[in-house]
């Protein structure tokens, strides 16, 4: 999968996605990462109250990477500045 994520939001949106795509609950994903359920459940709604270790564990569990790239690169026109 690859999207631009420029917010919380969307990062909050992606891991959903992808631990749905696991087929993985959120008590699971978190067992598998050291954070509880409801960590995950704030994670996945935009809470942008996150540390980097645990966000780079999550996509880790879900066999997923980072990529940076220019967002004058990207053809997204929903585009946060935050």
């Amino acid at each position: 999968m690859q999207m631009l994520l420029v917010s919380p939001k969307d990062i909050g949106v992606a891991l959903r996605t992808l631990r749905k795509e696991k087929g993985l609950s959120q008590k699971e994903l978190g067992q598998r990462v050291g954070l509880d359920q409801k960590k995950i459940s704030l994670l996945e709604n935009g809470n942008a109250n996150c540390r980097v270790d645990s966000l780079f564990r999550l996509l880790s569990a879900l066999e997923q990477g980072v990529v940076l790239q220019s967002k004058s690169n990207s053809s997204t026109s929903n585009q946060d500045d935050w």
